[in-house]
Parts: structure tokens; sequence; C-alpha cells
């Protein structure tokens, strides 16, 4: 018999195998007794269970060892699905002879592509000393490793392996996109911080085994890492003046938009507000997508989700969404790029949809005509 996952649960089925114990919680009933509340995970989603007659001693196994070989059954409770547990054993990965990375959601695209199209449009920034910043941070030791493995946020928006990673290339494109409606706009500043803005997560966030906060998350938070980290690594980038240096932690610091959001400042430059609501933008269109996926709506059944959070409402599924929200995807998110400099045949030969290229971040030295990337 094949492994048991939680996307395939339905009501009244019995239940026996290995899930991930993402958070769990001792209470005591009103008779007394004692009970643990629990949300398992795999790589398909996550469902609550319940654990009725329980002890001391057996939530704390729960704590030290996070795997549970779960036996039980599943029972519908408020509109939701829910796994009324009957046996448990607490067990370590090794013991579960287990991979934690397997129980975690993972981005539908290819990390190997993501990072390479990420590196390229890095490589096409024209200002050296704000290229060599970025390159700098995103290189920190565990940077790589981060970057290819984090997601950007623990529930609200690309919560999965690789979310980080498929969040910046998103936002490069929206951002290329816009850079070539208003050219004005700074390319090398956009760039560094659609990479940077939210590169902090990576020590925000603790993603072993299930997505949970680090106490450097916790007490710090990714917006002043992330400026930390560049005002590090820019104490050994020759040339680059302060002012760019100024521009980019503003960027960074002011991403979520408002004070009240966490941001310590407002977005007070043409790029900074840019990048907040692209940023704002990106997170809330996949949102939707993902609780629409979530959700898988049947064709003549309801089209809404629960109440959404993150986007204040219940959220409504047209049903030609059945026909696209599907399909398989692209190796990088969005459409691939066209206008991604001249080709190596032909240097005159750049992609129509091309913009005149933005002035570089350092200087105001830029050519008047050619590609987007220059």
């Amino acid at each position: 018999m094949g492994r048991m996952y939680l996307k395939d649960l339905r009501r009244g089925m019995s239940v026996s195998d290995v899930f991930l114990v993402e958070s769990a919680n001792f209470k005591q009933a009103r008779n007394g007794s004692h009970f643990v509340q629990m949300v398992l995970r795999d790589c398909t989603g996550s469902v609550r269970a319940l654990r009725w007659e329980s002890n001391p001693e057996e939530f704390r196994q729960l704590e030290t060892n996070p795997f549970a070989l779960t036996s039980g059954r599943v029972e519908e409770y408020q509109g939701n699905l829910q796994i009324v547990v009957d046996e448990l054993s607490s067990l370590s990965a090794e013991d579960a002879k287990v991979n934690p990375a397997d129980f975690l959601p993972r981005t539908r695209h290819s990390i190997d592509a993501m990072e390479a199209e990420l590196r390229t449009i890095i490589g096409n920034m024209k200002s050296v000393p704000l290229r060599t910043l970025v390159e700098r941070v995103l290189d920190r030791p565990g940077g790589g490793e981060g970057l290819r493995g984090a997601p950007a946020g623990k529930t609200m928006h690309h919560a999965y392996i690789g979310g980080l990673l498929e969040h910046m290339l998103s936002l490069s494109k929206l951002a290329l996109g816009v850079i070539d409606h208003y050219p004005w706009l700074d390319y090398d500043m956009m760039v560094a911080g659609v990479v940077l803005h939210d590169l902090g997560k990576i020590g925000e966030l603790d993603y072993r085994a299930g997505f949970s906060y680090t106490m450097e998350g916790q007490l710090v938070g990714h917006i002043s890492m992330a400026a930390q980290w560049i005002d590090e690594e820019a104490r050994n980038v020759d040339g680059l003046d302060n002012e760019t240096l100024l521009e980019l932690k503003h960027i960074v610091l002011s991403h979520h938009g408002k004070m009240e959001y966490g941001s310590p400042k407002v977005p007070a430059t043409a790029e900074a507000l840019a990048l907040h609501f692209l940023d704002n933008l990106d997170a809330k269109l996949a949102g939707y997508l993902d609780a629409y996926r979530n959700v898988a709506p049947r064709a003549d059944g309801d089209r809404f989700s629960d109440y959404n959070v993150m986007l204040g409402t219940r959220l409504f599924f047209p049903r030609r969404l059945d026909d696209s929200a599907h399909d398989e995807p692209q190796e990088t998110p969005g459409r691939p790029l066209s206008n991604s400099g001249p080709s190596a045949a032909n240097p005159a030969d750049s992609s129509p949809a091309s913009a005149k290229p933005p002035r570089s971040a350092g200087g105001r030295d830029s050519d008047e005509t050619g590609s987007l990337f220059g």
C-alpha cells in the first residue's frame, strides 16, 4: 500500500501513516482530562488533528520528535476535515526513516532554472558596485542554500520550499514591465531592491521541519536583518557611493509600506514605491491562487473560500480558473523573458518590446538607445 497523502483525505476514511507535526498544544477538557490539539502536515497540505486522553509525557515526546505515526479516522468539524487520533507514536526523522524536506510543500517550478534566471537578471545590472553588493549579500555563508530553500512566508504567501526564490523572480519580471512603462525608473536599484528586500527571511524562518520563526526572526525580523547584511557587505565594495547605499537600504526598510505593517520607514523614492506595490500585488495574487488550489472547488459546488485572513474576505473562484490554474507550470514563474538584451549573433538586435535603458544606479551615464538591459 502506498503512502497516504493529506490532500486525498475524505470524511470517514481510516488513517495510518507518518506525518510531520507542524504545531501542537496540550489542553485540558472540562472534565479534567487532557488532550493534544495538533496540525499535521505532508507535502500536499495540512490538517487539524485531535488526540483525546493524552498525557504530559506524550506531549513532551512530540516536542522533541516531530514526526508522528498516526492511526485514526477522518471526521468533519465545522465544515473542515480533522483527524481523530486513536494511536500516536512520536518519532525522529531517523526513526521514521523519512527526509523532513519530503513533508514540506515545494514550488511547482524548477529551482535550478529560477536561480539561473535571477542570476542573469542580476548580471545585467550596469552599476558594478551595486551589482557586486547584491552578489556579496546573496553569497554570504548559507545564502545560496537559503535562497534555494526558504519560503517567502510562514503561511500567508509563497509558503513553500523555494517560495522566496519564486517570489523574487516573479517580482523581477513585474519590475521589468514597470520599467518598460516608466523608463526613468532605475533598473539597477529596482533589481537590487527586489533581490534583497525579503532576503532576511532565510534567517527569519526555520524550514528544516515545518515552517516556524527563528529566535532572531522573532526578535530582529527579516527587514532589519537584510539591512544589517547590506551594511556589512557594503564595507567591502569599492566605488559604492553613500547615496546609492542609503537608497537601497531605504527600499528594504520601507517595502511593507506602513509603519503599522512592520516597516520602520514609509516609501519615499520612486523605486521604493514601485517595489512596495509590486510586492503587495505578487503576494496577494499568489495567496489567491494558493487559496483556490487548497479549496479545489467542484464545478457544481460552492465556489467561495472560507474567510481569508490575508485578503480580508471570502474569495470567489470563477469556473474559468478550472481550465487555467491547474496548468502545468513553466520552468520559471511568469512569462519567459523576451527582452533579455541583444543576441550574441547580432549585438544590434534587441527585442521590440525593450525600453530605453534606465540610468544606472551609480550615475547618469547610460546610453539613450539599446535594450532594457543595455
